[in-house]
């Protein structure tokens, strides 16, 4: 299939921006109006702002299928496309003004069975509280509103969340075990923390909650973290680029600033014992 990705990066990026003027000017309620497909109450301005986005995507792009967080999977025209997208990652930072959350969008070929991470082709990860957008595309990483610059060294900063001894346990570890001093900082959008880490604002995300973070949180923030030079271990996947599109799954993700990084977090997972039970 013949693609126009220049087509497709113009026509996300204007659905994004109408997105984004929603939450920033008109600024909708955070009452809750329902459950969506996945268990998880649904916020008026979550399901605005995935409606403004599926209703610009399928005008704009047409034959695609749309995998969202509010309204689960739909399917118009031909299935030549395919795209998860997350309308607010961080959502709770949105609705209590806490400048740290995202529209994230990652797109690939509807028309390969069973689509996975791999087979992204386009990935945008755009900040709502800020003009930044990440954009991937074809194997490149660029910016709209800023640089993309990529420390030599990530800054000593651990990024992760936790809500049990046990997931608190890694970050804890990996603190107190790995050679200089660490801070640790809870942001709330893992999307952006991703990214943040690949471009080495922070050294390694550690989330091993089990049941709180799916593909549909991460899946464009890893590509396009992937392609900066980060590394990430999925457990119950060979390949972090084997998580699939088609369909939302619950994860445990670990990324590094680089493969070095990454083997310092799994070893502290080895020592208590994780990688053993995710396995």
């Amino acid at each position: 299939m013949c693609l126009n990705i220049d087509r497709i990066e113009y026509n996300v990026i204007s659905c994004v921006n109408k997105a984004k003027s929603i939450l920033v000017l008109e600024e909708p309620s955070d009452r809750v109006v329902g459950v969506n497909p996945w268990g998880d109450l649904s916020k008026e301005f979550d399901i605005r702002i995935e409606e403004a986005l599926i209703s610009c995507l399928k005008d704009e792009l047409r034959d695609i299928v749309i995998v969202g967080e509010e309204r689960g999977i739909q399917s118009y025209g031909e299935r030549k496309l395919i795209a998860m997208i997350d309308p607010v990652d961080g959502s709770r930072n949105y609705e209590a003004d806490i400048p740290w959350s995202a529209i994230s969008i990652a797109i690939a070929n509807g028309k390969k069975d069973s689509p996975k991470l791999g087979d992204v082709f386009f990935a945008l990860l755009a900040e709502i509280s800020r003009n930044r957008i990440y954009i991937y595309r074809e194997g490149v990483v660029k910016a709209i509103g800023t640089d993309i610059k990529r420390r030599r060294d990530p800054k000593n900063i651990v990024l992760g969340y936790f809500d049990s001894y046990e997931s608190f346990k890694a970050l804890e570890l990996y603190i107190k075990n790995c050679e200089g001093f660490k801070v640790l900082r809870i942001l709330g959008s893992a999307a952006l923390d991703i990214v943040s880490v690949a471009l080495g604002n922070a050294e390694v995300f550690i989330d091993i909650r089990g049941h709180k973070l799916r593909n549909i949180d991460v899946v464009a923030a890893l590509r396009i973290a992937l392609a900066l030079g980060a590394n990430a271990y999925l457990p119950g996947y060979r390949d972090p680029l084997e998580l699939p599109l088609d369909t939302t799954v619950k994860i445990d993700c670990i990324v590094g600033f680089n493969d070095t990084y990454l083997r310092k977090v799994l070893k502290i997972l080895e020592k208590i014992g994780f990688l053993e039970r995710a396995s």
